[in-house]
C-alpha cells in the first residue's frame, strides 16, 4: 500500500503515538531534575508539601518511562498492544500507590511530632516551576489518553496533575505557615494529595475496566 493509500485512522494513530512519546519524554527529562531538587530542598526545609512535589514528580517519571516502552513497542511491533497497555497501567497505578502510602506515613508522623516546615526561597522556586510545567503536561496527557483509549496515559496524566496540584498546595501551605503560623497546613496538604493519589491508583489499575 502506497503512503497516499494509508487509512486515515492509521495516520491518526501514528500521530497520536508520536505525540504521546513526545509528552512522556518531556516528563522524564523535567522530572529527573525537578524531582531531585524538590526532594532535597523539601527534606532540607522539613517541608512535606515540597517533598510531596518531588515524590509526585519521580512517580511521574516512573510512569512516563513505562509509557516510553509501551508506545515505542506499539510503533515498532504493533502486536500485543492490550498486554503492553495493561503492564504500563499497572506500573502507573503502583507509582500512584507508592506516593499515597509514603505521603500518608510522612504526614501523620510530622503531625504527631508537631514539626514545622521551613520556607527557604529555593523551595518556593521548585514548587513554582513544577506547577508551571506539570499543569499543561497533565492536561495534554489526559486529553490524548482519552483520544487513544489509553488508561495508562490517562493515569500518567493524573501523576502529572498530582504533581501540579501538590505544587500549588505546597506554595499555599508555605505562605500560610509564614503569614499565619499554620505549620500543620503543609502536612494537611500532603495528606490531601495522598488521598487523591490513592483514588487515582484505584482508577488506573487494569481491574477497573474488567467489567466494561
Amino acid at each position: 500500500m502506497r503512503p497516499s493509500q494509508v487509512p486515515d485512522s492509521d495516520l491518526t494513530r501514528t500521530w497520536q503515538v508520536t505525540r504521546a512519546l513526545r509528552l512522556v519524554w518531556i516528563s522524564v527529562a523535567f522530572g529527573l531534575v525537578s524531582g531531585a531538587v524538590s526532594v532535597i530542598t523539601g527534606l532540607g526545609a522539613h517541608s512535606l508539601g515540597v517533598f510531596a512535589v518531588g515524590l509526585g514528580v519521580f512517580a511521574d517519571v516512573t510512569g512516563s518511562a513505562a509509557l516510553i516502552w509501551r508506545f515505542r513497542a506499539e510503533r515498532h511491533q504493533p502486536g500485543h498492544l492490550a498486554a503492553r497497555e495493561r503492564r504500563a497501567a499497572i506500573i502507573v497505578a503502583i507509582a500512584l500507590g507508592v506516593v499515597a502510602v509514603v505521603l500518608t506515613v510522612e504526614s501523620v508522623t510530622a503531625l504527631a511530632a508537631g514539626s514545622r516546615p521551613g520556607s527557604a526561597a529555593i523551595t518556593l522556586i521548585a514548587a513554582g516551576m513544577s506547577l508551571a510545567v506539570l499543569t499543561p503536561l497533565a492536561y495534554a496527557k489526559r486529553r490524548l489518553g482519552r483520544q487513544m483509549g489509553s488508561l495508562a496515559l490517562q493515569g500518567d496524566g493524573a501523576l502529572s496533575g498530582i504533581g501540579a496540584a501538590t505544587s500549588l498546595l505546597a506554595l499555599a501551605a508555605l505562605v500560610l505557615n509564614d503569614v499565619l503560623g499554620w505549620w500543620w497546613a503543609d502536612r494537611i496538604a500532603a495528606l490531601i494529595v495522598a488521598a487523591a493519589a490513592a483514588a487515582e491508583a484505584w482508577h488506573t489499575a487494569p481491574h477497573h475496566r474488567t467489567t466494561r
